[in-house]
């Protein structure tokens, strides 16, 4: 299980590489990024690099992190180092774009639309520490509400709604985040709803939840539901 002092091992080898300090922690690996009590139980750690580096220095990228222990898998975007810490570069670029394939071939990066969208915002992601950067609670909510896909998406809704249950009293969050979506289509925001909710059906339905690593979360129901009344109104209200 990827932890946080792996994330910042590896934030630390990439700013020894042509990426530098423009790597951010994303995906449940965002966890790692600021304070919380939801456990990101990810197996592997995501970290969202600008898609124009890996298209000029991709080789270069690669060679930098080897000589510091990573392996890359050929083909992938996929590290690995001696201890079995696993890393996947994803890349952000020009949201218009849409999602595609970005890279050399010497390092291919999956490039997402709504992380490119949403990372040049500056609400979205701070500045840690040790270097590097990493998604804010509201940036981290914003792309987990976000994201679609099929394998692990109950995951991404209940992280989601974990975290939006721990910031009930924070004015600045409910303020960025309601900001943050109020730019998004009023069709996306249905799907919004319709995935949170499905993720929470899921958990209460089930006594023996169990959905591609996301079970930890069985414990926390009743704060999987706060969060999940509370985002209601606010995509009601949006969608006018």
């Amino acid at each position: 299980m990827a932890d946080k002092k792996s994330a910042l091992r590896i934030l630390a080898a990439l700013q020894r590489s042509p990426v530098g300090t423009s790597a951010v922690l994303v995906g449940s690996s965002g966890l790692f990024g600021f304070e919380t009590d939801v456990p990101a139980l990810t197996e592997d750690i995501d970290i969202a690099v600008p898609e124009s580096m890996v298209d000029r220095r991709g080789p270069e990228i690669v060679e930098a992190l080897r000589e510091q222990g990573f392996d890359n898998q050929p083909g992938t975007a996929s590290f690995s180092d001696f201890e079995g810490v696993v890393f996947d570069l994803l890349g952000h670029g020009n949201p218009e774009q849409g999602d595609h394939i970005g890279g050399s071939d010497r390092l291919r990066v999956m490039v997402f639309e709504d992380l490119s969208r949403l990372l040049p915002l500056p609400q979205v992601t701070a500045e840690l520490p040790a270097g590097g950067r990493a998604l804010t609670p509201v940036g981290f909510v914003a792309t987990k509400l976000l994201t679609e896909r099929a394998h692990k998406g109950a995951k991404d809704k209940l992280q989601a709604l974990l975290v939006i249950a721990e910031r009930l009293d924070d004015e600045v969050f409910q303020t960025e985040l309601c900001s943050l979506l109020a730019t998004v289509d009023p069709v996306r925001l249905h799907d919004v709803r319709a995935g949170a909710q499905h993720a929470l059906f899921a958990l209460q339905k089930d006594p023996t939840f169990s959905d591609a690593g996301a079970e930890g979360y069985a414990p926390r129901k009743d704060q999987v539901e706060v969060g999940f009344d509370w985002l209601v109104p606010l995509l009601e209200k949006l969608r006018g």
